[in-house]
This record gives structure tokens, sequence and C-alpha cells, in this order.
């Protein structure tokens, strides 16, 4: 998929963006092989491009997650009492439903833009982060080499950067990945629900809910895009669970 999205601009037979109303809603074929949508458009030209934005977004989604997170989660762990203000709201948020709290965000930060749906779902997705992140690092703090970093006099920062954080990484990665898939999810809700990125650019989520009202009619138009989101939320999790596998050491020895 991420080859697929990568080489688009060669592999797609049209443009995305190119309307032609003599052939609106045509059936998978060997002109359009997943057919045509109500404007004419070439649907597997725009899954292609639509593979990008998705890999585009989710990524931006858990680096940003990852970063926030992590912050929190071991500063929270580190300074006890910081910690406990934190980590309550970072409760709070998380008593919130994903979607709707997505919404209020894109609301809040005006919408319509890729950039908006990476900080919405990038903020609704921080606190599982932080959570995981508070968890370990709550367990490293109390580690022999902790613990004789601060009786040497090393600062609480360098503490931080240089010997906490890294040996969260691990974790952090697999979680991500997962997080990666979740994002891909939110923002085709969003751009399902219209309040993603501009209708203009090729999207999972807005083919669908394009689509969603010729589904008796032209199926093809919902089904291969859904398809697509499907296949790629898959594919991160599969990939998830193999990064745990491989970056435990325990399961390691097992295996």
């Amino acid at each position: 998929i991420l080859l697929l999205a990568i080489l688009a601009p060669f592999v797609a037979p049209y443009n995305p963006g190119r309307i032609n109303p003599s052939d609106r809603l045509q059936p998978p074929g060997s002109k359009y092989l997943f057919g045509t949508d109500r404007f004419g458009r070439d649907i597997f030209s725009r899954v292609l491009y639509g593979a990008r934005l998705s890999l585009l977004t989710g990524a931006s989604i858990a680096l940003f997650s990852a970063t926030l997170g992590v912050l929190v989660g071991a500063v929270s762990a580190y300074f006890p009492t910081v910690g406990s203000i934190l980590m309550r709201g970072t409760d709070a948020l998380m008593a919130f439903p994903e979607i709707i709290m997505a919404l209020a965000l894109m609301a809040i930060t005006g919408g319509g833009s890729l950039f908006n749906v990476i900080i919405a779902l990038g903020v609704v997705y921080a606190p599982r982060m932080a959570r995981t992140a508070y968890g370990l690092s709550l367990r490293l703090r109390e580690f022999t080499y902790i613990e004789a970093a601060r009786a040497i006099g090393i600062g609480h920062f360098r503490i931080l950067l240089r010997h906490l954080i890294p040996n969260l990484l691990s974790p952090v990665i697999v979680q991500s990945t997962f997080t990666c898939a979740l994002a891909i999810l939110g923002a085709a809700a969003l751009d399902f629900l219209g309040v993603g990125v501009p209708p203009d650019i090729p999207s999972w989520g807005t083919m669908v809910s394009e689509g969603r009202t010729y589904i008796t009619i032209a199926p093809w138009v919902i089904v291969f895009p859904g398809l697509a989101v499907v296949l790629l939320v898959l594919a991160l999790n599969l990939l998830g669970d193999s990064l745990r596998d491989a970056l435990d050491p325990r399961l390691r020895k097992l295996a």
C-alpha cells in the first residue's frame, strides 16, 4: 500500500480530479478498473491518491500524539506533584467519546484542512499515549541507573532526555503503529461527516460519503474506498503485532 501510494502519479491511469460526465457511474471494467463516480472520475486513481493522504495523516497524527503523550507521561511520572494534575486532565480527556471530541476540536480550530485534522485527532489520541508512557515511566524511575544518575547530581531535565524517555521508545513505537491505524479511521470518519479535508482532495472518507447515495445502483463507488480503509487498518495492526513481538525481549526469548 505504501509503495502504491508513493508511485500513485505513475500508477494511476487518470488524473484523480478529472471530470468526465459522459462516463459517470461506469461499472468496473477494462477502461475504469474500479469504475467511476457521479462525476465520471476514475475511482481507482482516487483510491491511490487517497492512500497517500491516509498514510500521511495517520503517520502525522501518530507522531504528534506520541510526542505529546510521551512528554506528558514521562514528566508526570518523574514529578509526582505535577503528574497528579496532568494525569487527572488526561483522564478527563479520555472520558469524552473520541469522535465527539474530534468534532469539537475541529469546530474550535475552524476545520476544513489537513493541519486541523492532525491537531484535532492528535490531541484526541495523545491521552492514550500519555497513559502508556506514564505507566512505563513509573516503573523505570525506580531502576538503579536512574537512582545512580540522581546520586551523582545529574539534572532532572538530562535524566528525562538521556535515561528515561529513550527507554520508552520500543513500546511507544508499537503503540504508535496502532494509533496510526486508529487515526486513519478517525480521519476517514471526519471526512465522511464533511468536516475533514476539503472535498476536492481525494479522500477515502469523502468517497464513501459521496457514494452512499448511489449504493443501490452503483455499489462500487463505496465498496472500493471502504475496502481500502479496511486493508490499510488491518495491515497496520498486523505490523504493530509484529513490531511488538520483535521489540519485546521476553517474547524473543520465548520464540
